[in-house]
């Protein structure tokens, strides 16, 4: 057995009831760590962004379980060998208890909590053109959805305000597959962000079904942050009133809106477009 590689073989270990444990929020905070499942996901947290030179999330990696009988491809040794960690090897039986996937791939790292809070002098080569931000999230998956877009969309930078959810939620993490850690992705109050990108002299478009400007009418080639709302309560007061205008995207059906990633993916492509575009 490789000397950092260790062998559990029973339901009753310790190291099961704690890495399982991380999938539940009070236990993440607890111990300044959180969950990575798959080969994909961990991949990036490992090799950070090949495309972004903003800086993205650190993450070192505190941890790995692993269990050889559900890998699915050819490359899960070279993964594991790019770690410098404890490794775990569990039976597929055990590894499925811990797993947060129907048919999990053997593969669980557990990384050290990294700070995300937004801090500028991060970023000194300004603007960063385009911003999202996303106030109030409420739904991992939706959350995840929307990184992933984000990163295909060539985001620069992704603030989270005022979350109703955990960043490192595993839902958040696996619907983002990764991208989570391949893009900037930072947290803020939304009172102190709209502060700093006025400064920086950014337009804050606030997309809304109650938006007074058409989202095709919107000049979005000069610096521009786009502020999206909680899936179920929209946009704050706040949010409104600090934006520079209102977007609505159209709707010809009996739906009041789209769902929110959806929303997000569609706004931001019409940015590509118009910046492509010149």
């Amino acid at each position: 057995m490789n000397r950092r590689r260790f062998p559990i073989t029973s339901f009753s270990n310790p190291k099961i009831k704690w890495v399982s444990g991380l999938k539940d929020k009070k236990n993440r905070d607890e111990e300044g760590k959180f969950f990575i499942e798959g080969f994909r996901e961990i991949t990036k947290a490992i090799g950070g962004s090949k495309t972004s030179s903003l800086p993205t999330l650190q993450v070192k990696i505190h941890s790995l379980f692993i269990s050889p009988e559900c890998f699915l491809g050819e490359n899960e040794e070279k993964l594991i060998e790019r770690t410098d960690c404890p490794i775990y090897e569990l039976p597929k039986k055990i590894f499925e208890k811990i797993s947060y996937r129907d048919r999990p791939d053997g593969l669980i790292a557990v990384a050290e909590s990294p700070n995300t809070n937004l801090n500028w002098e991060m970023f000194p080569n300004l603007p960063i053109n385009p911003i999202l931000i996303v106030e109030g999230v409420e739904k991992p998956g939706n959350l995840g959805t929307i990184l992933r877009t984000a990163e295909g969309a060539g985001v620069g930078l992704v603030v989270v305000t005022d979350p109703r959810i955990d960043l490192f939620n595993p839902n958040v993490i696996r619907a983002s597959t990764g991208t989570i850690f391949t893009i900037p992705v930072l947290l803020s109050d939304l009172s102190t962000l709209v502060t700093e990108l006025k400064q920086r002299n950014y337009q804050i478009l606030a997309v809304t079904p109650e938006g007074k400007t058409l989202y095709t009418k919107i000049d979005m080639k000069s610096p521009s942050a786009f502020l999206f709302g909680s899936e179920q309560y929209g946009l704050s007061k706040l949010a409104k009133e600090n934006s520079d205008d209102t977007v609505f995207l159209p709707m010809f059906g009996e739906a009041d809106s789209l769902n929110l990633a959806m929303s997000c993916g569609i706004v931001l492509y019409e940015s590509i477009r118009q910046r492509n575009l010149g």
